[in-house]
């Protein structure tokens, strides 16, 4: 329906701002819709796939949300429909969440099999698990999943891997479980945090540490205005765009905190990264990048979200690098794709290894997903000749806005639509407010 053309090659400069995390927008909204009373929420990415998905589902329980200028107000239904119809719940893997939220207020849930990128085996058996654990009851049908529950008892929960969503659905649910729940092994990235502190700000009781959430349960949960965090992927992103063409940025009002673990391997590389003044800056002008090493891992480690993009910095390192995701090794599907831009990248099992730097040509790809597609604008920009990405739909689930803020930083990019297959709804504002 959509493509991206670009041609290059360009050396990106300047100064970006992003915008609220689509990863910390999804469950907050879910959990915006647990209290009696509505929830403001300020630097949400209303415009993003994923976010007006997960919009319709909460209209389709009974929410009203109002969108308005990057604002969302959730208000509570005052008649619920605890099922989901498959048109809601599997386009987005967040849609998992609404098992907690319904079944913790209602006592009932009804969803499909989720959906989201497909980067392998995507286990839910954890959320189902932990629901089981709090007194759930839970049935998988075909594709269908049913979960009821009289009431909710706190627990003690032990994941036997970190799982993000998995984390924030036991959340949801235990906020309405009687007495005290802890989620050992938890997934304690900051979205997880973002989301703990919008339910406490609506009355609960949830310490965020290291790998554990304690949630105390039984708690009133009222109205809150919460801010949603900035987008840290998002940042990242243009940071590696702007050091693997040798030039110089600024991301605005941003911070370095949440990822610590990447800055440290971009340091490695020899990029010039720092924050001053609420801005980050970075420079790769007159830098020989070097060849690094990376495993991707729970946070704090470096997010699996990020692998593609780092293979993309890789091209243009001096030396074998070399990134292992020890999570998802679906992922490694972008690898073929990267190869067609002239990327000397190969997969060995979950380890992809690059040979740079490589001078790269423009080549007709395909976005396979949301990752996937953001490298591909990364090796766009880089290539000499014309870059055809098709199958923007990916890019859009995750990226506001992301031909606008490429041009605003040198790149020769533009977006081409055919909407004689669009359904309505499809179309999406094309130029930054």
């Amino acid at each position: 329906m959509s493509k991206i053309i670009i041609h290059g090659p360009a050396q990106l400069n300047g100064e970006v701002t992003v915008r609220g995390a689509k990863n910390a927008a999804l469950p907050v909204l879910v959990a915006a819709a647990a209290g009696s009373e509505p929830v403001v929420l300020d630097n949400v990415p209303a415009t993003l796939k994923d976010v007006g998905a997960e919009i319709a589902a909460l209209r389709h329980i009974g929410c009203r949300v109002r969108i308005s200028d990057g604002r969302a107000t959730v208000i509570p239904p005052s008649h619920v429909d605890t099922s989901l119809p498959a048109g809601l719940s599997r386009p987005i893997r967040s849609s998992l969440l609404f098992l907690g939220l319904l079944v913790g207020k209602y006592g009932h849930a009804r969803t499909t099999l989720p959906g989201g990128c497909n980067l392998g085996d995507r286990k839910y058996d954890l959320h189902l698990e932990g629901l089981r654990q709090l007194g759930a009851e839970v049935r998988v049908t075909g594709d269908s999943i049913e979960v009821t529950a009289e009431r909710l008892v706190g627990t003690d929960i032990h994941f036997y891997l970190p799982t993000t969503t998995g984390t924030e659905n036991i959340m949801l649910a235990a906020c309405f479980a009687e007495g005290r729940t802890r989620i050992f092994n938890a997934n304690t990235r900051p979205e997880v945090a973002d989301m703990a502190a919008c339910l406490n700000a609506m009355g609960a009781e949830i310490v965020v540490a290291n790998r554990v959430v304690e949630i105390q349960g039984g708690r009133e949960l009222a109205g809150c205005r919460h801010r949603v965090m900035n987008a840290w992927d998002e940042a990242l992103t243009y940071v590696l765009a702007v050091s693997m063409t040798g030039g110089e940025i600024c991301v605005k009002d941003f911070s370095l905190e949440h990822i610590e673990n990447d800055v440290a391997y971009l340091r490695g590389a020899g990029l010039d990264i720092f924050e001053w003044g609420g801005n980050v800056y970075a420079s790769a002008k007159r830098k020989r990048l070097k060849a690094f090493d990376l495993f991707t891992a729970p946070y704090p480690g470096v997010n699996s979200d990020m692998q593609p993009l780092f293979s993309a910095f890789a091209s243009q390192c001096h030396g074998e690098s070399t990134i292992t995701d020890q999570r998802f090794t679906g992922r490694f599907q972008y690898v073929a794709q990267l190869q067609e831009l002239g990327m000397p990248i190969q997969a060995y099992g979950n380890c992809a290894v690059v040979r740079g730097p490589r001078r790269l040509r423009g080549a007709r790809v395909t976005a396979l997903d949301l990752r996937c597609g953001a490298a591909l604008i990364l090796g766009g920009v880089a290539a000499e000749g014309e870059t055809e990405i098709d199958n923007c739909y990916q890019i859009d689930r995750g990226y506001e806005y992301v031909c606008d803020r490429f041009r605003t930083l040198g790149a020769s990019i533009e977006r081409e639509e055919d909407w004689s297959e669009a359904e309505p709804g499809d179309r999406l504002p094309l130029k930054a407010a």
